[in-house]
């Protein structure tokens, strides 16, 4: 078994454990790919991984491209049929999004022929690695070319519940698979005991999405742990902007170091501005209302899954619209987005006569609960409203959108017949919800996957044992009835 990691960002200090666990349990040759150049030699000193490839050094050796082989490359790509336009990409990665279109052209045909250098030589049996960058995105289309499983890691909206998907188009299918399987027949006791216990732990806890818990903490009020973290860092983020320059475009490691402290700087600001003059504090609504909440953007999940409703205050604009007369739309800020937006953005948003913005701070859980329905694009708050049994809109695909009751919107001019019918003939399925959750307790795996700078505890050893047996496991059965590459290719 042949396993090539991506290794972007903060994984430096989360992947050689998992190489070494897979290596040490499964037999299996782990290789690595490394956005920078520092990167590459933490991991080569690692000793964990057979071959580590260097993006950023890939990228600094191409001489010269022309412009008219680059763009043949990328349209080539563009025609394989299971690949978004390459601008879609390119508007939802938010390092290469902020340069110049000349350059980005450029860097993605290196990418892309970066990929096609790895995977052609000496093919791996599978690629484990997130898809949350244009680089990522163009390693699972060459993969997928290539016949080569890509395997996704996705967190769910629940503490140590992780699942993987070998398509980024956010379909959880093994948890359909399992859905659609016990949808056929009862529960027997365990089952159902399981089911019920998890949706009332979630109801009296007010759990939140793991990947959530770090945005939680306001600017405004210093936590000199974290602080401390970030600043340890920077020895090695000046080592990688004088190595690597522009070509590290995994993160913002690629920028100027002196560029994050004013831009965090910046956000501490803006959160105080938007907190003070902007933000509603209290939910205390009296009317009817719905809820949206607001999406991280740039964001890959958003930006490439739902390309075409991307412009928030225009969908809120519409769903202003949408509702019944006396009805608010109630928007709050994701809590990752503090200080990101200006103020003028909200602004925008308080114009319509039945909108009122609310803080980030705020608790999703109260306002799901009196809400009479929830509208999202691909963002958690669709779990969150599934598990209160309130009714759902998206306007994007969820990993879970296989559940009938959810209502998708693939027509904004449909929307007002659709949010009627669901505040006004949505009917709870409880015995339904108990499947929903069952296929998805059967379907997880029990395991953390995060940012090891933010949870450390990601890197224990167990974990990481847990991560590799669910590699290994994930590779096996898809590589048990390996798919053809003429097939793939046509997808």
């Amino acid at each position: 078994m042949k396993i090539l990691l991506v290794c972007k960002g903060e994984y430096r200090y989360f992947f050689p454990a998992v190489a070494e666990e897979l290596h040490r349990r499964h037999g299996a040759s782990v290789s690595a790919v490394a956005f920078s150049s520092p990167t590459t030699q933490m991991l080569e000193k690692s000793r964990a991984f057979q071959d580590v490839f260097n993006l950023a050094g890939w990228l600094k050796g191409q001489k010269n491209p022309n412009r008219r082989d680059c763009l043949e490359r990328l349209r080539n790509m563009e025609l394989l049929g299971h690949s978004p336009r390459i601008n879609t990409i390119i508007h939802a990665d938010r390092i290469l999004a902020r340069r110049p279109e000349e350059e980005i052209i450029m860097i993605l045909s290196g990418v892309a022929k970066f990929w096609e250098h790895i995977l052609e030589q000496d093919p791996p049996g599978a690629v484990v690695g997130e898809v949350a960058c244009a680089t990522e995105w163009i390693g699972w289309v060459t993969a997928r070319k290539e016949g080569i499983p890509y395997l996704i890691p996705c967190p769910t909206p629940v503490a140590n519940q992780f699942f993987f998907l070998d398509v980024p188009d956010g379909l959880w299918r093994s948890m359909s698979s399992a859905f659609r399987r016990l949808s056929k027949r009862d529960l027997n006791s365990e089952q159902a005991s399981a089911a019920e216990k998890f949706i009332q732990s979630f109801r009296s806890k007010k759990t939140k999405p793991p990947f959530l818990q770090w945005a939680q903490h306001s600017p405004l009020l210093p936590d000199f742990s974290r602080l401390a973290r970030r600043v340890r860092r920077i020895p090695f983020r000046l080592r990688t902007y004088r190595t690597d320059g522009n070509f590290e475009i995994g993160s913002s490691y690629g920028t100027p170091p002196w560029q994050s402290v004013y831009e965090d700087a910046l956000r501490t600001v803006r959160h105080a501005v938007n907190e003070t003059m902007v933000f509603a504090q209290q939910l205390d609504s009296r009317r009817p209302y719905v809820y949206f909440p607001l999406h991280v953007q740039p964001e890959f999940t958003t930006d490439v899954r739902a390309p075409f409703v991307t412009n928030q205050i225009a969908l809120i604009e519409n769903i202003s619209k949408s509702v019944p007369v006396g009805y608010e739309v109630l928007v709050k800020e994701h809590p990752g987005m503090k200080g990101e937006r200006k103020a003028g953005y909200y602004k925008q948003l308080t114009k319509l006569h039945n909108v009122r913005v609310l803080s980030p701070s705020i608790d999703s859980h109260d306002l799901i609960r009196a809400a009479d329905a929830v509208l999202t694009i691909t963002g958690s708050s669709a779990w969150e409203a599934i598990l209160y049994e309130k009714p759902v809109i998206a306007f994007g695909p969820l990993c879970y959108g296989f559940y009938p009751p959810i209502y998708q919107c693939e027509n904004i001019a449909d929307l007002p017949r659709i949010v009627s019918q669901a505040i006004t003939r949505f009917t709870p399925n409880y015995e339904l919800l108990l499947k929903l959750v069952s296929a998805f307790l059967e379907s997880a795996y029990e395991l953390g996957w995060a940012d090891p700078v933010r949870q450390p505890a990601v890197t224990k050893r167990n974990n990481c044992e847990k991560i590799a047996d669910a590699i290994a496991a994930e590779v096996s059965s898809m590589i048990s009835v390996p798919p053809q590459r003429a097939m793939l290719a046509q997808i």
